[in-house]
């Protein structure tokens, strides 16, 4: 994922975690940091990213980690900060970890229909059923 970052931007830790890699690769400064979290290891990858820390380096959540970087390489037509999410080896989607991502669930808007329907229901919202001949709540 890219995200609009101006160069020099601060970058900092999503989560508690240990700095796992922080060098270059190819043309471009990479910081991951390693998370763990109930039995799953996360490795969240930043490019490009200035770093001081080392591998090895305890971070926290949002702890400052680094720098967007200045650098010729650039895949966006503005400068950004990638962001590259690993669980358990495989690269999923980082949003999944800053967002809800279930489906979107519409109601109708209450009106005269609804209101019926909440009178037929008791008026609490729960559906009304039948037991021996009368109607329980």
């Amino acid at each position: 994922m890219d995200l609009s970052a101006g160069a020099g931007a601060a970058v900092v830790s999503p989560a508690a975690g240990t700095v796992h890699f922080a060098g270059w690769v190819v043309d471009r400064p990479v910081l991951t940091i390693r998370i763990e979290e109930a039995g799953t290891v996360l490795l969240s990858s930043f490019e490009p990213v200035d770093t001081d820390l080392a591998a090895g380096s305890a971070v926290a959540a949002g702890e400052p980690v680094g720098r967007v970087a200045v650098t010729a390489a650039r895949h966006c037509p503005q400068p950004c900060l990638h962001w590259g999410v690993r669980e358990d080896g495989d690269y999923v989607d980082p949003l999944a970890f800053v967002t809800d991502r279930r489906p979107s669930v519409l109601l109708p808007l209450p009106g005269p229909a609804a209101a019926a329907a909440a009178a037929a229901r008791g008026g609490n919202g729960r559906p009304a059923t039948a037991t021996a001949g009368r109607v329980v709540d």
